[in-house]
């Protein structure tokens, strides 16, 4: 006699759940390291992940987008060297920072950006617009690039 079981249906409050994610904005401002540090910092703290998002300007060519992120993804990297229970993923868009980092962590637990530099210059107030548009909890630091 052969008898065959089902496996018992999970209720859906039982679904394994994704992981909580840490957005780090990182803009080619200084910032990199010190974003990179604490994105990782709170994903571990968190259980969670980080997705690095590191806004282009728009209309470079491919050798300085290549450039760009080497640079800024570098920071990443050794930020997550020897946490090794931290996954991450990495995308590079182009346009303005602030709607993309608002935009890219509407649905993260976290989004941790570098402080605005004093006067602005050229570099839009990312940190600001983002604590004032942003669905989700904004950690602002300081650059040491």
């Amino acid at each position: 006699m052969t008898t065959t079981s089902q496996s018992p249906q999970r209720p859906p409050s039982a679904r394994p759940l994704t992981p909580p994610e840490v957005v780090a904005g990182i803009v080619n401002d200084g910032s990199a390291a010190a974003v990179a540090q604490a994105a990782v910092g709170l994903a571990r703290e968190l259980g969670g992940r980080v997705r690095f998002v590191q806004v282009l300007p728009d209309g470079l060519d491919d050798q300085e987008r290549a450039d760009a992120e080497a640079a800024t993804f570098g920071a990443a990297l050794r930020a997550l060297h020897g946490q090794p229970r931290v996954q991450a993923t990495f995308e590079a868009p182009s346009g303005d920072p602030r709607e993309l980092l608002v935009h890219r962590s509407r649905l993260a637990k976290a989004l941790v950006v570098g402080q605005d530099k004093p006067g602005g210059g050229a570099q839009p107030a990312v940190a600001a617009y983002c604590q004032a548009n942003s669905g989700c909890r904004v950690l602002v630091v300081p650059g040491t690039d």
